[in-house]
């Protein structure tokens, strides 16, 4: 009797495939394929997951195992993620200022999105304006079509600044350009409102203008831009707009981030913990060997022996291999086999190529396609990348290594339970 070992992605294609349909509701959609401590990832999240990606116009396209390599991938992301933002909140990184600012800015941006949405929602042509627009452009669908969208941004930005304007005023918003100069500090208001709405000259400038020195013009273009964006904000949350489900959603993903941009600092602080590891993994900088190789397989030994006496007697292996290979691949191009890199021959095979000289013909190889000769058309030797060339790999390699080891004891420290693995069903095959 053999023992079937199931990858995670099999396991998921046994446990998760009968509730993965279109019309998989209730108790299908919330079963629970992994509990992370009190907090269950069910179905329903998974499917979420899938959809919300770049892989969802792909997914149905692929085959089961295909399938259930995604759902694999994507489940332990999920688990990932909710591990990562359970440690980052017993960090306190929510409290940390940093966290703060950026969750702030996320909300507003979410507010400006909304009421300038809802501007854009209002923005109607009128009827008599429509009809000249089509016909004057009768016959030409796609000038007609850009002149009717260029006829709408036109008025959506005129409605933009009358509602600004509105907004301004309801808002008392004074500006304060006669500050702007190159002396003038961070603290320095440059705007300021009701509810507090305020910008300051240090708001308006990244860490590249404050190397630059930008004009006076450049500073001024910024204030406006960000004064919009704030008075727009808002307006909308005067007006009720409701950014929660946002917010959550953005906790849930930036809380994981920071912990992981934190780790990294951590991990890999400086060129000479890269360079250490550099040196104790030389598999990193080494590029493998490679073969531009001919081959003709044949289905015995007799056989591969006497082809082999026809090549050494002056016939072309290439020929031979375009009419005798029981190689599909190779009786179609001729026997090229393009390039073949080390470690994906056969250990025979690759014995033989190093031992070749280009040119020359191989002995019989068996091989599990038959029986192989083999020539070698050119050869690449192997060489080491240095550390230089290479420093980003490097860095990304030892983070994975760091963090397959993290979210191990992050395992332990929350309690991870793998339901579909516990009710998985080991099959067994006969003989």
């Amino acid at each position: 009797m053999k023992l079937i070992k199931h990858s995670l992605a099999a396991v998921l294609l046994l446990g998760a495939t009968a509730a993965w349909s279109d019309q998989a509701v209730g108790k299908a959609a919330q079963e629970v394929l992994v509990q992370v401590g009190d907090e269950a990832v069910t179905v329903a999240d998974l499917k979420r997951a899938i959809q919300s990606s770049p892989y969802a116009t792909q997914f149905n396209t692929l085959d089961a195992e295909a399938q259930a390599e995604v759902r694999g991938a994507f489940l332990r992301r999920l688990v990932a993620l909710r591990l990562l933002r359970r440690e980052a909140q017993a960090q306190g990184l929510e409290r940390d200022e940093r966290f703060e600012r950026e969750a702030e800015e996320y909300r507003l941006a979410q507010l400006y999105r909304a009421y300038t949405r809802k501007l854009r929602e209002q923005v109607r042509l009128p009827e008599e304006v429509e009809k000249r627009i089509r016909s004057e452009y009768k016959g030409q669908r796609d000038a007609m079509t850009a002149a009717l969208a260029a006829e709408r941004v036109g008025r959506y930005k005129e409605l933009k600044t009358l509602t600004l304007r509105h907004w301004r005023d309801r808002l008392h918003v004074v500006f304060h350009e006669e500050r702007i100069r190159p002396e003038a500090s961070a603290d320095t208001v440059l705007m300021e409102g009701d509810d507090g709405l305020e910008i300051r000259y240090g708001d308006l400038l990244d860490d590249a203008a404050k190397k630059s020195r930008p004009t006076k013009e450049w500073i001024e273009d910024r204030l406006y831009k960000r004064a919009e964006f704030l008075i727009f904000a808002k307006a909308a949350e005067r007006e009720g707009v409701d950014v929660s489900r946002q917010m959550a959603a953005f906790r849930q993903e930036r809380l994981p981030a920071m912990l992981m941009e934190k780790l990294e600092r951590q991990w890999a602080p400086d060129d000479k913990t890269l360079k250490a590891y550099y040196d104790s993994h030389p598999e990193l900088s080494k590029v493998p060997a490679s073969w531009h190789v001919g081959q003709l397989v044949l289905s015995s030994y007799a056989q591969a022996a006497a082809m082999r006496k026809r090549i050494l007697a002056g016939e072309s292996l290439f020929e031979l291999a375009g009419r005798y290979s029981i190689d599909p691949y190779g009786r179609a191009h001729n026997g090229d086999m393009g390039w073949i890199q080390e470690g994906q021959g056969s250990p025979a095979l690759e014995a033989e190529l190093n031992r070749m000289a280009d040119g020359e013909v191989s002995k019989v190889i068996r091989s599990t396609k038959g029986y192989n000769l083999v020539t070698v058309l050119q050869r690449r030797p192997a060489k080491k990348r240095s550390f230089r060339g290479m420093k980003d790999r490097v860095r990304q390699a030892l983070i994975q290594d760091k963090y397959a080891a993290y979210l191990g004891r992050l395992s332990k420290k929350y309690h991870v339970e793998w339901k579909l693995l516990a009710d998985a069903k080991v099959e067994r095959e006969g003989d």
